[in-house]
C-alpha cells in the first residue's frame, strides 16, 4: 500500500486553546472539520499524550483559531514543537478571553469555541466532538497544510496524525 497518498489530503492549521488549572494551554492541530450544519457540531484530532486534551477532558469548552496566510509562522512552532506542560506558550504573543477559553493573539481567519460532548479514541489520537458556541470572524486567506509545507517549508511533529520520518 502506498501510504503516501495519503499527503494530497488537504488540512488546514489551528490552535487550540484551553484552560488547565487556572493557566491557558494549547497546541497546533491540522484536523478539525464540521460534521452537522444544523446546531454545528465540530471534531478535532488530538494525540493521547497531549497536555491540552487533558484540559479539554476537564472543562469541555475550548477555541478554535484558524491560522491564516498572514499569521505569524512562530506561533505555529511554539504551539506545535513544545508541551504546555512545561513551556508558556502564549508567552510573547499573550492572549485574550473569548467565552470562556484562551485565544492567542494575531492574525487568524477566524475564531471557533466549542464545548466537547464526546470523545473517540482512534489509538494513538483521540477525536474531540463538540458542539459550536460562538465564532469570531477574521480576515485573511486560510493556511492549508500544503501552504505551511511549501511556501514556510515547515514539517510535522512527531505527535502529529499527518507526522512522516524525513527521507
Amino acid at each position: 500500500m502506498d501510504l503516501s497518498v495519503l499527503y494530497d489530503l488537504s488540512y488546514g492549521l489551528y490552535v487550540i486553546g484551553a484552560f488547565k488549572d487556572g493557566r491557558p494551554v494549547g497546541c497546533t492541530v491540522n484536523t478539525c472539520f464540521q460534521v452537522t450544519s444544523q446546531n454545528p457540531v465540530l471534531t478535532v484530532s488530538l494525540n493521547k499524550n497531549n497536555f491540552t486534551l487533558e484540559a479539554i477532558k476537564e472543562n469541555k469548552r475550548f477555541s478554535v483559531s484558524i491560522l491564516s496566510e498572514e499569521s505569524d509562522p512562530a506561533i505555529i512552532g511554539r504551539f506545535g514543537l513544545y508541551s504546555s506542560r512545561d513551556t508558556d506558550k502564549y508567552e510573547g504573543f499573550g492572549f485574550s478571553v473569548l467565552d470562556y477559553v484562551p485565544c492567542v493573539n494575531g492574525s487568524f481567519s477566524g475564531r471557533l469555541i466549542l464545548e466537547a460532548e464526546n470523545y473517540v479514541d482512534c489509538g494513538t489520537h483521540v477525536l474531540v466532538i463538540a458542539r459550536l458556541i460562538d465564532t469570531v470572524k477574521g480576515s485573511g486567506t486560510p493556511m492549508t497544510y500544503s501552504y505551511y509545507h511549501n511556501v514556510i517549508k515547515g514539517t510535522a511533529p512527531k505527535n502529529a496524525p499527518t507526522y512522516r520520518a524525513e527521507q
